[in-house]
């Protein structure tokens, strides 16, 4: 039996306790221990970037779209508006008029954008670099490098006002050879043939295919010339906006005469250098310089327009096959025609590092990655990019970090997540979760209904994804965690014509338990 002097005193220690408990502080309150809370921000949650794949055209045209992309992230990466296919035209120049809008979208709304895709064997403009054929015969161009100065050529800058330029050699900073040809205008005149040079006319044959091959640069980026192939009658020309590096352009022609000569003619202002011309029947076989040049001048291009602008970039996509670790060619994948376009076919496995050292060339300040899939899962292709992510280091390639894709799904094993982080994070590089969604019908089961079960197991995979990269990737080397799509609706696998629930959001806009269990992981 309890002794009751005993309990008595018991009693009056608990009511000391309480008192003290709930006393008031100095200032009249009553302490009261703080309300534990969940994050409902993604980026406020995290201490790296948190990011999401996006679609341009839902990004401007859609409220509630760009309203939640801007409240719940950081960063952005244009689901397709940045790659080649959606900026170069069929004649191989640019329209970046979507893509400027873009990025001025995004930074209006205060986000960081990373820049996807500068070498994929996908959304290539295919067209235009199908076209890139080699060309046959001996050039009918008198002193196509001006190595006798213009001998062979007509020069002219008009006195008609308001014309002002000159003409001349330039003598160190050329092609190749001692000499090229430099223009400068001053002010463009009355009409484009103003100021311009002209070769002597040359014998083609009326109805036949060629190409006209040139190197050109200019004193600054976008400053642009126009070619000419030109008879009495026969008339056609392409704008070329060139670099400030030397670059080989291309602009193919069909005469209807058998007597034409080659023009350029000057309507902007500007300091102009072109060398070493070349004119020849187009064949059917792709010309290795010419897909070369035209890797070098797109990437030059994009990354040097949207400079400052755009933080990061994956510079080379999915260069390893699945299972292999081979590199990617058209004999061992299956996708062709079309947009698809395989850089190595011509170029070998050399196109990895020039497109990084262009890339950086253009801005020194971003940085770059190399981007792959199922790297979680197949230890094979993973060991692949590993091995040449060495080989770029080896080489003093500036390469800064890789992306891990991570389309995965609610049966991807744990151990395979912690092993691609811990692998990946030892080359000493960046480490980017580049284009996470979970998938719930992995089987693409149809029909197909989801339940609250799968949901829970996406939700839980979400969450080690997160915790895994915190864990296993040191704090220097984390870049962010990039989810790819918005809500179900808008998911590339959705609107690929599968049924499944793979993102964040539902299509109503809704947080799924995935973001609940996404945002504790980030925290």
């Amino acid at each position: 039996m309890i002794n009751k002097t005993f309990l008595t005193a018991i009693v009056f220690l608990y009511s000391i306790v309480l008192f003290v408990g709930c006393k008031k502080s100095s200032s009249g309150g009553t302490i009261i221990p703080p309300p534990v809370t969940t994050p409902t921000i993604l980026k406020d949650a995290s201490s790296v970037p948190v990011g999401v794949g996006i679609s341009y055209d839902l990004f401007k045209n859609n409220t509630s779209y760009a309203a939640l992309v801007k409240a719940q992230f950081d960063r952005v990466t244009a689901e397709y508006q940045m790659k080649h296919g959606a900026n170069v035209k069929n004649d191989g120049s640019y329209d970046f008029t979507k893509t400027d809008d873009f990025v001025s979208l995004a930074q209006a709304g205060g986000l960081a954008i990373h820049g996807h895709v500068l070498a994929w064997h996908q959304n290539n403009n295919g067209t235009y670099l199908r076209s890139l054929t080699g060309i046959t015969g001996s050039n009918p161009v008198l002193n196509p490098g001006f190595e006798n100065g213009y001998t062979n050529w007509f020069t002219q800058v008009s006195a008609t006002p308001p014309t002002a330029g000159t003409i001349s050699l330039e003598l160190t900073d050329v092609q190749s050879g001692t000499q090229a040809a430099k223009i400068v205008v001053t002010t463009p005149g009355p009409n484009a043939y103003s100021i311009q040079i002209v070769s002597d006319n040359f014998t083609v044959t009326s109805g036949s295919s060629y190409r006209l091959i040139f190197w050109a640069k200019a004193a600054a980026n976008g400053q642009s010339l126009r070619a000419v192939a030109q008879g009495t009658t026969y008339y056609a020309a392409q704008d070329q906006p060139l670099t400030t590096t030397w670059t080989l352009y291309t602009f193919n022609f069909t005469p209807t005469e058998n007597s034409i000569s080659i023009k350029f003619h000057f309507p902007n202002a500007g300091t102009f250098l072109i060398d070493n011309l070349t004119v020849g029947l187009l064949s059917s076989i792709l010309d290795p310089v010419q897909v070369n040049s035209a890797l070098q001048n797109w990437i030059t291009t994009m990354v040097t327009r949207y400079k400052t602008k755009v933080v990061s970039w994956d510079v080379a996509n999915e260069v390893v096959v699945d299972g292999t670790g081979d590199l990617r060619t058209s004999s061992n994948s299956s996708g062709s025609g079309g947009d698809y376009f395989y850089w190595a076919d011509y170029l070998g496995r050399g196109y990895i590092a020039n497109a990084f050292r262009w890339a950086n060339a253009a801005d020194p300040a971003a940085k770059l990655f190399i981007n792959d899939y199922n790297l979680e899962s197949d230890n094979r292709k993973l060991d692949s990019v590993i091995k040449i992510i060495n080989e770029l280091k080896a080489a003093a390639v500036p390469i800064h970090g890789v992306g891990l894709q991570m389309h995965i799904n609610i049966n991807t094993t744990n151990a395979g997540i912690d092993n691609a982080f811990q692998k990946l994070a030892a080359t000493g590089l960046f480490v980017h979760v580049s284009e996470m969604d979970v998938r719930i019908n992995p089987s693409n089961a149809s029909p197909f209904t989801s339940t609250q079960a799968l949901l829970d197991m996406q939700a839980q995979k979400y969450r080690y994804v997160a915790e895994s990269y915190f864990r296993n990737v040191p704090a220097a080397q984390r870049w962010g965690l990039t989810v790819w799509n918005l809500t179900d609706a808008d998911s590339w696998i959705v609107t690929g014509g599968h049924t499944d629930f793979p993102t964040l959001f539902d299509a109503g806009y809704n947080k799924k338990t995935a973001f609940t269990e996404y945002i504790k992981g980030l925290q």
